[in-house]
């Protein structure tokens, strides 16, 4: 493959009126460039455009082998190495080691992976450098619906953005937004350039595969024409919003806070909701990384709405606190507090007060796993999965014991009382008091850390996906 001459014949096809002035001037401004590279057209196409010789100096191309797909996944990685060592660019590759047992991979968890990557390979350089990835219009429609269908904010539906920073500092350029995936293609295809194939996108193992196969197809067949087009103005536009709203807060901001983390009730209460969401986040993320989870900010919203004391767990030893109609700010409680039941949000981990913490999380799951799960071959005491059908009808909770509470638990013929389920385990009294109990909205028990979930909620023969629960003490 002469890779020199597809580079040359690329960039003449497809010149440069294409690019956004913003990422240029981001190149401009970035002492070092990187280019994430899996193999896919996607991001051959974003290495063959941007290794020229002005840039080549600063240019380091980046592989990260998730090892998912076997000896596919290291052909990815010698395909890649092999195109930067035509193009003569510097090229650092890593492979994951996982640490979870080698069960069901999420898009989060491998996504999660590749960050760290990144974080570790750019190191201290991290201010002045800037990570060139091949997300396009497609992408854009894609992700679109998955931030929709979790509830997202303007923030969230606005991504992915031409430029933006991540939580660990990295920066991000998106170059390639502005292309259809079939655009990206056939100008590969006119240069006679060659790429790797994922086969997994060709499954329905990933939320986002889902989408593309089964759901943008019916969306444009409704609307009987493609619709990346029109996605990637919306996304433009709310970004405009986005910014233009975060710029307001800024301003009143300091007229909000009053000092040392505390925030005026009164003066927080005459502001929109978008500002007294934006101002309880700010207050929340002073001197930690730990978000205030969904579920928990409608409560404090609504209760500054009402005019309403509260206190809601952030993480473990730090609640958000309100006194109605003075003062909101966070406090450090200690361990030996009793607690309230409160809402488990999916995907946040939520801590309680004398330790542990609990993750709601939906995820793919195997035919071994699956088999363990029914078969009861399978350790309750940390990590349960429960059948998705139950999720969709049901809001997780969790609470603490209370005498009485009773449950129908796997490996036992009926209802069985959780005291003498904790007797029959030596779970001695003062942890009784202290152990989460998850349940659903009705409060029927679900699981409880060191027992077995409920029946009632076992998996299917045939489930691909699950709830999973995790308990950290």
């Amino acid at each position: 493959m002469d890779w020199i001459k597809a580079r040359r014949c690329l960039r003449s096809n497809v010149g440069v009126d294409w690019l956004p002035k913003r990422i240029w001037e981001a190149i401009d401004n970035s002492e070092r460039l990187y280019i994430a590279c899996s193999g896919g057209p996607d991001s051959v196409f974003l290495t063959l455009f941007f290794s020229t010789e002005e840039l080549r100096d600063r240019l380091t191309v980046l592989h990260f082998n998730h090892r998912l797909r076997g000896e596919e996944s290291d052909q990815d990685e010698v395909f890649v190495q092999e195109l930067c060592s035509s193009l003569g660019l510097a090229f650092l590759s890593d492979s994951w080691e996982r640490s979870d047992g080698g069960g069901p991979v999420s898009e989060e968890l491998a996504r999660d992976a590749r960050m760290g990557f990144f974080a570790k390979t750019i190191g201290k350089h991290i201010v002045d450098s800037l990570i060139l990835t091949g997300h396009h219009a497609d992408d854009v429609a894609e992700t679109l619906l998955m931030r929709l269908s979790r509830g997202s904010g303007l923030q969230g539906i606005c991504a992915p953005r031409e430029v933006s920073q991540g939580i660990d500092g990295l920066c991000f350029a998106r170059p390639l937004l502005k292309l259809r995936k079939e655009e990206i293609v056939k100008g590969l295809s006119d240069a006679k350039a060659t790429w790797r194939e994922d086969n997994s996108n060709q499954t329905d193992q990933f939320f986002r595969n889902r989408l593309r196969k089964n759901v943008i197809p019916a969306w444009e067949e409704a609307a009987e024409r493609t619709v990346s087009g029109g996605a990637s103005m919306s996304r433009e536009l709310l970004e405009e919003d986005w910014i233009a709203l975060e710029q307001f807060f800024e301003l009143k901001w300091g007229e909000i806070e009053i000092k040392e983390g505390v925030i005026d009730w009164e003066r927080l209460a005459k502001e929109p909701r978008a500002i007294q969401r934006r101002a309880l986040s700010r207050l929340v993320s002073a001197g930690s990384n730990a978000p205030l989870a969904s579920q928990a900010m409608e409560r404090v919203l609504e209760s500054i709405r009402c005019c309403k004391s509260f206190k809601v767990s952030i993480e473990h030893g730090r609640w958000i606190v309100g006194s109605s109609g003075e003062k909101v700010w966070i406090s450090k409680i200690g361990k030996n507090v009793d607690w309230k039941s409160q809402a488990v949000p999916e995907g946040v981990a939520v801590y309680f007060p004398g330790g542990g913490k609990l993750l709601v999380q939906e995820v793919e799951i195997d035919g071994e796993i699956l088999d363990k799960v029914r078969s009861g071959d399978f350790s309750h005491n940390d990590v349960v999965y429960l059948s998705l059908k139950a999720k969709q009808r049901l809001f997780v909770g969790v609470k603490v014991w209370e005498p009485g509470d009773a449950y129908h638990p796997m490996g036992r013929e009926s209802v069985v009382k959780l005291k003498k389920l904790f007797i029959d385990r030596k779970i001695a009294r003062q942890e009784r008091r202290t152990k989460p109990i998850i349940t659903a909205t009705d409060g029927e028990i679900l699981w409880v850390p060191g027992l077995p979930p409920s029946k009632n909620y076992q998996l299917s023969e045939i489930a691909t996906r699950a709830l999973q629960l995790t308990y950290e003490k």
